[in-house]
């Protein structure tokens, strides 16, 4: 039953549940037993490992670790029917989207054997491939019954905020780590680090090859590249299930540098078996991250300078601003940057004697994960006359009302982005062309009327 000494120690309690490989040295201690929702009920111990073996979905309930066993908030209820004295604890699976590596032949995604609905063979239509979902599936994304083995290399960071300080050092597990597939000797590094990335206390490098198993599930595992297919000897496969667990002060972390952490960093092998990350939600805050959102951007022709200005939501720490120049609005290079400025959001740049037409900004943040604006458009050369484009907005066709042709003029239609869209040739002697736009999304266009020498480009709006 739950005590309220039980509901007290629950608001210390903070962990992630890594699906990889810990080795921390003399102190670090496997989780003993754990506790699922498979089929009502299903128990299984490292001294009394349980002949069942999973093959559905099934959600941690509760682990053991140093004789006390914690809940996830998944089904307290659960624990109490069974006469299973517990700490109260609540979990959520960490937003595990944001990968570096790509995805190989040796990525698979791993499936209780009953999940796809097909006792020993493969599903038709075969699982989705997108691998992320299957790292934040079941209640509260604490499902055992699905992993992604051999998570590609690479490096993931995760926004942490709000640990408490009372939580290290007092043996209450804050890391507990779970390996759903088959050990590797190879290793995996985790690491607090702050707000710049650098290493906040120690890394730590993963290697489960010696923790015990607490049970055993029956997975198929499905190819994520090429054609989505069970290769032969990855059919209703056992594979055993490890658990391992760690305080904070495993990582160096103590009152003194617990304030300067930022991210929880995470450096795949290629090897990971991963079913989960998981944290307590009511003693540590972790976010997913997102990449750099530009709120707008302007260009701006002043005599034969270009004065760009743009505006960011609140971003993650990044490299500086990138900016980006273009000819023909889609082959772009870097002609200059400005630094990042934590809790700036506003920055300005002038493009000196321009040369270019087409502007935008690209940033890459902590992540890796490249941001771009939208691109701005000036006319440096207004030789080619404006063209009057009407309706604008449009709906399902433009006009475009220009100049007598003189055989050697285009109209270009690019997205913000700056991919062409379409290419109209403008016949000698013509004075207006027709643009059928009512299969293009609803949105804002660059329409771009060039002779090959200049260009004047027009917004388009299409409803």
């Amino acid at each position: 039953m739950k005590t309220e000494n039980g509901y007290r120690s629950a608001k210390r309690l903070s962990f992630l549940l890594l699906a990889s490989m810990i080795y921390f040295g003399a102190g670090a201690q496997s989780v003993t037993e754990i506790v699922t929702d498979y089929n009502g009920y299903w128990r299984s111990a490292a001294n009394a490992i349980s002949p069942v073996q999973p093959d559905n979905h099934h959600n941690l309930v509760s682990f053991s670790f140093n004789g006390t066993r914690y809940s996830t908030g998944v089904n307290d209820q659960l624990l109490e029917a069974n006469n299973l004295p517990f700490v109260a604890g609540v979990f959520q699976a960490l937003p595990l989207k944001n990968f570096t590596g790509a995805l190989t032949s040796n990525t698979k995604i791993g499936l209780g054997a009953m999940v796809d609905g097909v006792a020993n063979g493969p599903s038709n239509p075969p699982p989705s491939r997108a691998i992320a979902p299957y790292l934040t599936d079941g209640e509260n994304g604490l499902d055992l019954g699905t992993c992604v083995a051999n998570l590609p290399a690479g490096t993931m960071f995760l926004s942490v905020s709000n640990i408490q300080p009372e939580a290290i050092g007092d043996g209450i597990p804050d890391i507990v780590v779970t390996q759903i597939a088959d050990p590797s000797s190879s290793m995996d590094r985790y690491e607090f680090t702050d707000i710049n990335g650098n290493r906040v206390g120690d890394f730590r490098n993963i290697n489960l090859t010696n923790i015990a198993r607490v049970g055993t599930w029956k997975a198929d595992f499905y190819e994520t590249t090429g054609s989505t297919i069970l290769s032969s000897g990855f059919t209703n496969t056992p594979r055993d299930i490890r658990l391992w667990a760690a305080d904070f002060s495993d990582f160096g972390i103590n009152a003194e540098n617990v304030g300067q952490i930022a991210y929880f960093k995470i450096g795949l092998s290629g090897n990971s078996d991963i079913a989960f990350v998981a944290y307590n939600t009511t003693t540590l805050e972790i976010n997913q991250m997102l990449p750099v959102k530009f709120l707008n951007f302007n260009a701006r022709l002043n005599n034969s300078d270009v004065a760009l200005s743009w505006k960011t939501a609140e971003a993650n720490p990044a490299a500086p601003y990138i900016i980006e120049g273009s000819r023909d609005g889609v082959n772009f290079e870097a002609i200059g940057s400005v630094d990042h400025r934590n809790g700036i959001q506003q920055y300005a740049y002038t493009v000196a004697n321009a040369e270019f037409s087409y502007y935008r900004i690209k940033q890459a943040d902590i992540t890796g994960i490249d941001s771009y604006s939208q691109i701005a458009v000036v006319s440096l050369k207004p030789s080619v006359k404006a063209a009057n484009i009407y309706p604008n907005p449009a709906w399902k066709e433009v006009y475009v009302a220009h100049a007598a042709a003189e055989g050697n003029e285009k109209i270009l239609l690019y997205n913000m982005q700056g991919a062409l869209l379409t290419q109209t040739l403008v016949a000698r002697g013509s004075v207006r062309q027709t643009l059928d736009v009512q299969g293009l999304p609803k949105g804002a266009y660059n329409l771009v009327m060039t002779n090959g020498q200049s260009r004047t480009a027009t917004l388009l709006i299409i409803k």
